[in-house]
């Protein structure tokens, strides 16, 4: 657990100027935790809350299962998509929280969130949730124990299906969820193009906000470059490969083409998106593009 832990607390929005405290060395080895004792309550904001007894020895890990998911059974080596919380036992410091935030990914894997977390989730599904207990170790006096509070996240849209635009290419969808996007032997609109594919539920983007997506996008050849080194349906970009993470950034601020920064607003969580974008939304010197965007995740600081 504690390999989750450094490798949220390096790329996780953690607080600035946080320390790990150490163990309270007045505890008796009587007064031991257990991971049951420990109750998740919402929060004013949208991190949970803990409610726990300090002052307690947590000498082993623990963990308990929250809830499972009702979504795809989780599969050894697929992208992960979490978000942690993480408080110390000792004194209540919040350690990890990407709910206030943007979630984490990593690949389900031993070598990558550890062997006792791997364990546990590779019987679980899309949207469970578990609590566990990271103990100090033992003789350490440098590690507070920790709990935290990991959500399974969906690294695909969902949603409720949407009719889809009949004059776009036709886009299919992999068991794994990776979409495959059939450009048609016409040509290539001159407008950009915005077709919803899957209506999600979730927040939705405004300008400012920041957003986790998985996408693909291909060439269409528009005819504007005879010496352009791809053919129509040849993928341009793409975030699903297992070794790649869903991508971040934040929309309506320049950071991506003028295409996504105008296509994605008003878009919500959990929604699958088509976009058609000409060069003049993307990028002059490759020509037309196809994205199909799946929208993971939306936070803006101010929420």
């Amino acid at each position: 657990m504690r390999r989750l832990i450094a490798l949220a607390l390096a790329s996780a929005l953690a607080l600035a100027g946080c320390s790990s405290p150490s163990s309270d060395p007045s505890s008796s080895a009587s007064n031991v935790g257990q991971v049951d004792a420990i109750s998740v309550g919402s929060s004013d904001t949208l991190a949970p809350s803990l409610e726990f007894e300090t002052g307690l020895d947590y000498p082993l890990d623990d963990y308990r299962v929250e809830w499972d998911g009702s979504g795809a059974a989780l599969q050894d080596g697929q992208p992960l998509l979490l978000d942690i919380y993480a408080e110390s036992l000792v004194d209540r410091t919040p350690l990890i929280n990407t709910y206030d935030g943007l979630p984490r990914s990593f690949l389900l894997a031993p070598e990558v969130v550890g062997q006792e977390l791997y364990d546990i989730l590779i019987d679980l599904s899309v949207g469970a949730r578990v609590v566990q207990v990271a103990s100090a170790g033992e003789g350490s006096t440098d590690e507070p124990p920790v709990a935290l509070v990991i959500d399974v996240l969906s690294d695909r849209a969902e949603g409720t299906s949407a009719q889809a635009n009949p004059d776009l290419p036709a886009v299919t969808v992999s068991a794994t969820g990776e979409p495959t996007i059939e450009i048609p032997d016409t040509d290539a609109p001159t407008t950009l193009k915005v077709s919803t594919l899957i209506q999600g539920a979730g927040p939705q983007i405004t300008s400012g906000s920041f957003v986790t997506v998985n996408y693909v996008g291909v060439y269409w050849d528009d005819g504007s470059d005879a010496d352009s080194e791809w053919n129509s349906g040849d993928i341009f970009e793409s975030s699903w490969p297992a070794e790649q993470a869903p991508f971040e950034t934040q929309i309506g601020v320049g950071q991506v083409v003028a295409g996504w920064d105008q296509a994605l607003i008003d878009i919500t969580a959990g929604s699958q998106v088509e976009i058609v974008v000409p060069s003049s939304f993307g990028y002059p010197d490759v020509g037309t593009l196809v994205f199909v965007v799946d929208v993971l995740d939306v936070w803006k600081p101010e929420n």
